[in-house]
């Protein structure tokens, strides 16, 4: 007599499916933390990394015209500063600095007899007369004098202030040529005792990266900057000699 074996098929219980899905959801929503904080921190870097590359290339721009400011092949004393403004604690201040060159910050060509001497006439030689200020977008710009343009020179800069040192005792020494204090364009009274200025710029990150939005005031050498918004924001000073400006009367 033949006995028949019957297997017993069993599948997963309802609760046994649960508890599987509910692992499988644990770790997908572990692997998907780990891919958004992962991005999360390269845009981080990434927008910290692209806004110190903006800072150092505006900072070596600037300070490369300030050290050239009133440079001349000739023994004629040109104007360094030909024109600056002060926007107070709304908008940001503006420089105007010449000396002698074929290009201007843009690279175009400039204009015969283009500088400006310190008795306000032009002389026989070209020169790069360079504006540099903050555009409308929040960025640091030039206009050169090879033309009417006006090109950025780097994103995220969005606020630059400047402080003027002046050199008040003119005391002949070794000394002479340091600033005894630093005060605005506005309260700078002989423009012949400028030897040094003083920038400060604010930068900010291209992109958000906090996840929430964070109001907070930022001081830049002398005025106070709000802001609001999910970007990080760093300060920086430098201060330079106007190398081609000591001793302008002489003495």
């Amino acid at each position: 007599m033949m006995q028949l074996f019957h297997n017993k098929q069993r599948g997963f219980s309802l609760v046994e499916m649960m508890i599987g899905l509910v692992i499988s959801l644990l770790l997908i929503f572990g692997v998907v933390a780990i891919y958004v904080n992962s991005k999360r921190g390269y845009s981080l870097q990434d927008g910290m990394a692209h806004q110190q590359e903006n800072a150092r290339f505006s900072i070596d721009i600037l300070l490369h015209d300030l050290r050239m400011a009133g440079y001349d092949s000739s023994v004629i004393k040109l104007k360094p500063i030909v024109a600056a403004t002060d926007g107070g604690s709304t908008t940001s201040d503006s420089i105007t600095v010449q000396y002698q060159s074929i290009t201007d910050c843009l690279g175009q060509a400039t204009p015969a007899n283009s500088c400006t001497n310190l008795s306000g006439n032009p002389t026989t030689f070209s020169c790069a007369v360079n504006r540099y200020f903050i555009d409308a977008s929040g960025n640091l710009a030039c206009q050169g004098n090879g033309s009417t343009a006006t090109d950025i020179i780097a994103d995220g800069i969005y606020d630059m202030q400047i402080l003027y040192g002046i050199d008040t005792d003119n005391n002949n020494t070794d000394e002479a040529n340091y600033a005894n204090k630093y005060v605005t364009w506005p309260n700078v009274t002989d423009a012949t005792r400028i030897v040094s200025i003083r920038i400060g710029l604010l930068s900010r990150t291209p992109t958000d990266v906090a996840s929430a939005s964070n109001t907070s005031t930022i001081m830049n050498l002398n005025q106070s900057v709000s802001v609001t918004d999910k970007r990080i924001h760093r300060g920086y000073v430098n201060t330079v000699m106007l190398r081609n400006w000591s001793d302008p009367n002489g003495k």
